[in-house]
């Protein structure tokens, strides 16, 4: 049976099909047909004007169902950037079409289909190296955490740089996120299981233990500045003079640090 006439999916096209609803996709795993059995079922509802909820959760025949409520002219800008883009134009490939009262969702899935990473690269290196500048900041607070043996200061920033850096690395690379539970997966394969930018990244989420005798938070910590260390060296020739006194200058504190 087709998704399109899935009894299920019908019943929620008529609960949802409401005045100002321009189409309604089913994407996620159930897009994909790698559901499990519990996965929720996750719909694009297309809007000609945003209700409150933006995102929501409800239950339909004891399935969990996510709706989310989109303007189409926003999700054709998220094309035109990069740290949009990895999302936007895997999940419209993706998308079966339920609803489409005039024809514009089939068009925005075009715009998705014919996308090329090539005319977004240039931004894709200025947002990556931006972000990574930005770090400097979760790099300080790090190593004030970790010379005052400050677990809080140090987890919290840990986690900033872990997140900030690896979805940095992710849009430089231009990784489409097919789905967001292959993202990290996605990251490792792209750089390699052995590289030290892995090992650094692994280590500041606590995928990795590290040292046993060593406290979890001061593992994550070094290993955060590690991170910051080897993105410095990924994106090293993307560093504009722009950027380039903040990040060596970190680059150097990080360096001072792990000396001591």
């Amino acid at each position: 049976m087709t998704v399109t006439l899935d009894p299920f999916l019908q019943s929620l096209i008529a609960r949802l099909d409401q005045p100002g609803v321009l189409g309604i996709a089913l994407v996620g795993s159930y897009a994909r047909g790698e559901n499990k059995p519990y996965s929720d079922v996750d719909l694009d509802i297309f809007v000609d004007e945003l209700p409150a909820d933006k995102y929501t959760l409800r239950f339909f025949n004891g399935k969990l169902v996510s709706l989310k409520y989109i303007l189409p002219a926003e999700e054709y800008a998220s094309l035109q950037k990069p740290e949009g883009a990895v999302w936007a134009v895997p999940g419209l490939r993706q998308m079966k079409i339920l609803l489409d009262k005039t024809g514009q969702i089939a068009s925005l899935q075009q715009a998705a289909f014919d996308f090329n990473w090539k005319d977004l690269q240039r931004a894709a290196d200025e947002y990556a190296v931006e972000n990574l500048m930005k770090c400097a900041e979760e790099a300080h607070k790090i190593m004030d955490g970790l010379q005052q043996d400050d677990e809080s200061k140090v987890l919290y920033a840990s986690w900033g740089m872990f997140k900030e850096l690896s979805f940095s690395v992710l849009v430089q690379a231009g990784l489409m996120i097919t789905s967001e539970n292959r993202a990290f997966e996605l990251l490792e394969n792209h750089i390699g299981l052995d590289h030290p930018w892995t090992r650094a990244f692994r280590l500041s989420f606590g995928m990795d233990l590290g040292d046993v005798n060593v406290p979890a938070y001061q593992t994550r910590g070094q290993a955060a500045l590690e991170l910051y260390q080897q993105t410095a060296v990924l994106f090293k020739g993307h560093i504009t003079q722009k950027h380039s006194e903040v990040i060596e200058n970190t680059l150097q504190l990080i360096h001072d640090f792990f000396l001591q």
